[in-house]
């Protein structure tokens, strides 16, 4: 089994406070040592944005498939 914890034990994460979250939601102090949170919330931003975004053109694009579907179908293309 490969033991990828990167601290020895769950208590370690809590005594070493620049430590205390995960990368993904930044550090709780700039200060701290490692940086602030702006990149995280830019790099969230970027992906709700793109999801709705994708969201969206696949519903467009059904659409008009969707659509060309029941034009053959109606003009009795079966």
């Amino acid at each position: 089994m490969i033991d990828s914890f990167p601290y020895e034990a769950w208590d370690q994460i809590t005594t070493e406070p620049f430590r205390a979250t995960f990368w993904t939601w930044g550090p709780v102090d700039g200060a701290a040592g490692g940086g602030d949170l702006t990149g995280t919330f830019v790099l969230t931003g970027l992906g709700m944005a793109l999801m709705v975004f994708a969201i969206v053109y696949y519903v467009v694009l059904e659409k008009k498939k969707l659509t060309a579907q029941a034009e053959r179908l109606r003009s009795g293309g079966l």
